[in-house]
């Protein structure tokens, strides 16, 4: 069975000789290409479609059990409602077709999935419309209008946590499987475990909003750090770079005093300072998963989160993995990080159950067994004289 995968890939991460040509920079999300490294390991052959906006022609590269298809992309994309990327990934799609495709995201991805008339599971990564009510602008109202296109059109879906699968129409959840984001087995192997925590706590974040919590926790830390002078906190992600969104909103409140500004970093590098830190302060106010927190969990970091944020307290076993608390409010994040803080021994006692949870429910060998499980179901129901039925699924009408 050949598998397509239609997403944002990191071309950088795929584990295979794609030459010795210069690749095309690409829109990574490293989930995807984790997904490609796992089934290329168990045999599997796969083809990955995605787009760049550094190319004028589509470029197809072929390598052993991998062929990557990159479709162009133009600027401004939400303006068309992505029509000239997803009539370029569909046509990719045709001319280099798989027996199924995994669809990352409800969005031009699974769009052009859907209208290349291939068997296809649309994926779930985000609330569209949770996220169009905190971030009301036009693209968002754009993303809104393809999610609820794509979601109406795909046959199969599959959520990336409970907790997505439960925001979703009853008529959807019939048609929906749940498969969780996971963390692969390398992800130890690539940090060095610290004798000692390292004097600072640390966030992961993309994007200064609301949202995503991290105006809130400048205010919180401000509290911690009068009671403990000598600790930092380190900011990493889109729009936390020095003189970004939120080194400015620090130095107009006065908030800036023991922060550290990082921005985006590579995943080594920031999985490394994960590792080193005390807490991970984690104040999204609304994730379909939380592999910031996931990550955390994996290195041995204790973790802090909200009590109603999506799947975090699912995440973190509610309350057993990590620090629950209400991170709409400053004081309660503040006495949440003053406690991991004030007791080295409690902070140790949740990164240990954590990491043993962690492996459990969400590692790479677990989870990859229902995405296969998934794909064989569906290549049965749609090649029946091709493949042998899969065992049936707990959710859904594979």
């Amino acid at each position: 069975m050949t598998i397509g995968i239609s997403g944002p890939v990191d071309l950088k991460l795929v584990a295979c000789d794609l030459g010795k040509e210069e690749l095309p920079e690409t829109n990574g999300f490293p989930l995807v290409s984790h997904l490609i490294n796992a089934l290329l390991k168990r045999g599997y052959k796969v083809i990955a479609y995605t787009n760049s906006g550094s190319i004028d022609k589509p470029v197809v590269i072929h390598s052993h059990n991998f062929t990557v298809c990159i479709a162009c992309t133009k600027p401004q994309p939400g303006r068309r409602f992505f029509q000239y990327e997803i009539k370029n990934l569909a046509s990719l799609m045709q001319k280099h077709p798989a027996d199924v495709i995994y669809a990352f995201w409800t969005y031009e991805y699974a769009w052009a999935a859907l209208k290349s008339n291939i068997p296809t599971v649309v994926s779930i990564h985000d609330i569209a419309h949770k996220i169009f009510f905190t971030q009301c602008d036009m693209f968002r109202f754009v993303r809104l209008m393809m999610n609820n296109i794509v979601t109406s059109k795909a046959k199969h879906l599959a959520a990336n946590s409970s907790y997505t699968f439960n925001q979703i129409s009853k008529s959807h959840k019939k048609k929906a499987v749940i498969i969780n984001n996971f963390f692969t087995p390398d992800l130890e192997d690539s940090i060095v475990k610290p004798a000692q925590k390292h004097n600072y706590i640390i966030s992961v974040v993309n994007g200064f909003n609301t949202r995503k919590g991290i105006p809130l926790a400048l205010h919180a830390f401000a509290k911690v750090h009068e009671k403990f002078p000598e600790i930092e906190y380190h900011l990493i992600g889109i729009d936390m770079e020095p003189d970004g969104l939120a080194h400015a909103y620090a130095i107009e409140h006065n908030l800036a005093k023991g922060v550290k500004f990082l921005g985006p970093l590579l995943h080594d590098h920031l999985v490394q300072l994960v590792a080193n830190a005390k807490i991970l302060v984690h104040p999204s106010r609304e994730e379909s998963f939380g592999m910031a927190v996931m990550e955390s969990m994996v290195v041995g970091t204790a973790v802090i989160g909200g009590e109603n944020s999506g799947f975090i307290p699912y995440l973190l076993d509610h309350g057993k993995a990590g620090v629950l608390c209400d991170i709409y409010s400053e004081d309660a994040l503040a006495a949440a990080i003053i406690k991991l803080l004030s007791n080295d021994t409690l902070a140790a006692e949740f990164a240990s159950y954590a990491y043993q949870y962690v492996q459990e429910n969400f590692s790479e060998e677990v989870v990859i067994r229902k995405h296969i499980e998934v794909y064989e179901s569906l290549a049965s129901h749609y090649y029946p004289l091709r493949e042998k039925k899969a065992p049936a699924l707990e959710e859904g009408t594979y």
